[in-house]
């Protein structure tokens, strides 16, 4: 049986995908998001094609932004200053919801009002769906180029989740 603490609501091949107008039918009004190959590669801190750009105009559009990162600060801090990201919690330690409602407190929302978006199913939606946010699924910019041990332990049984969640979303 999977468990479905890490399903997400919502898949996207890109952060950039996401719009205002799909941020209004979750009926969310603010954004968590995840650094490494959602928002930049996870060996460098260059940011994904066009993430800069979707960054400007959801903080255009007046929509509440905060990194939720497991990464270290100069990493997170960086990120968030090259982005134009105010929020930023670094070392969240997620599958734990904490960093989740620490964003939430910065940004002044409840929890249930904001989208957690990210890569990883058993960190990013597993802390969204336990905390109350709208778990928030992009696919990955690339494999793990660093701690691939790590993530390819991590990423195990990722297809199959993500397998059930398009029989779902097909009615199937």
């Amino acid at each position: 049986m999977l468990d479905d603490r890490y399903m997400p609501k919502y898949r996207f091949a890109s952060v950039c995908d996401i719009t205002t107008a799909d941020l209004e039918k979750m009926g969310v009004s603010g954004l968590l998001l995840d650094i490494d190959n959602t928002l930049i590669y996870d060996e460098t801190l260059t940011p994904l094609p066009g993430v800069k750009e979707w960054v400007n105009k959801m903080n255009s559009a007046g929509i509440p932004l905060a990194i939720v990162s497991n990464a270290i600060l100069p990493r997170v801090f960086i990120t968030a200053k090259r982005l134009g990201i105010r929020h930023y919690i670094y070392s969240a330690k997620k599958p734990k919801p904490d960093g989740l409602l620490r964003a939430a407190d910065k940004l002044g929302l409840p929890i249930n009002s904001l989208a957690m978006v990210g890569d990883q199913l058993k960190t990013d939606m597993f802390s969204a769906n336990i905390a109350g946010a709208v778990a928030v699924f992009t696919d990955r910019a690339q494999d793990e180029k660093i701690f691939k041990f790590y993530f390819k332990k991590a990423r195990a049984g990722e297809k199959e989740l993500l397998a059930e969640f398009e029989r779902r979303k097909n009615g199937e």
